[in-house]
């Protein structure tokens, strides 16, 4: 149930994001088809439903012409099909019956969440509850690593780059040019920061026992074979600022309400009206 409840919402907010009606004082007619206008008021729907490619094709004459042929044609053809009496077919007639649900379950939710805005202090409390919980940071290391293969040619490899370190050439260089990690090697071996029980006991060992930034570590062998890892910073562990997740935490915590609400409001509709399982 709370995975169609969310389903439901997900499909609202999509929903909401691309239909929504000018409202002018006098619409502009750009076409008519059998009597009936088609007006600047339709295209801007139709066009956000296509994607942002849409619009910018709708900034040029010609992609305007292409635009509002494409709605005379839909016209057309609809038209057409009312003439063949395709609307009162049962099947029709059970795809408007779903849209016009669905449209209805819509404005209802959008009713039931009217007053659900999550505010600043609705986090800062969140936060202050449950700061050790959810918003404290373990001690990270940011490195840097060149994987070198375990055979008969890696201690070749490995004095090859410890030579070209002692001679300046920089540990960024190295690793596009000898590192077999190929997630890493295109961005200079960086691994990015990582905490404690991320990475394989000897490799996490070693990076953690890097003292300052620039460090470079002996060769240390691991199941994926040699490694030569830079430091590039240690970040001590502590507390995540409010002001650091407060975005996150805001939506994260108005998705919560959001859920909670349809479903109560859900509970109480099936005890409401008759349901049945089968």
């Amino acid at each position: 149930m709370r995975k169609v409840l969310f389903l439901i919402f997900a499909f609202i907010l999509c929903f909401n994001s691309i239909c929504f009606s000018a409202e002018v004082d006098a619409p502009k007619v750009l076409a008519r088809v059998n009597g009936e206008d088609i007006t600047e008021a339709e295209i801007m729907p139709f066009l956000l439903s296509l994607g942002g490619q849409a619009m910018m094709l709708y900034n040029s004459e010609q992609g305007r012409k292409m635009i509002i042929d494409e709605i005379i044609s839909i016209r057309l053809f609809a038209l057409d099909a009312e003439n063949k009496k395709i609307d009162q077919t049962p099947e029709f007639q059970a795809r408007i019956l779903n849209v016009k649900r669905s449209m209805l379950a819509q404005e209802l939710i959008k009713e039931v969440l009217k007053d659900s805005a999550i505010t600043e202090e609705d986090a800062k409390n969140f936060y202050a509850e449950h700061i050790n919980d959810y918003f404290t940071r373990p001690e990270q290391v940011h490195a840097k690593h060149i994987l070198i293969s375990d055979d008969v040619n890696s201690q070749d490899n490995i004095i090859k780059i410890q030579d070209a370190l002692k001679n300046n050439v920089p540990f960024e260089d190295l690793a596009q040019k000898y590192s077999l990690d190929p997630g890493s090697a295109q961005n200079g071996g960086d691994l990015g920061e990582f905490s404690r029980g991320m990475m394989v006991p000897e490799f996490e060992q070693a990076a953690f026992n890097l003292k300052n930034s620039g460090d470079i570590s002996q060769p240390v062998k691991t199941q994926f074979g040699w490694h030569i890892i830079k430091l590039e910073n240690k970040i001590p562990s502590g507390v995540v600022p409010f002001e650091d997740v407060k975005d996150q935490l805001m939506q994260e915590l108005q998705n919560q309400k959001n859920s909670e609400l349809i479903k109560k409001y859900s509970d109480g509709l099936e005890q409401k009206y008759k349901v049945e399982r089968f």
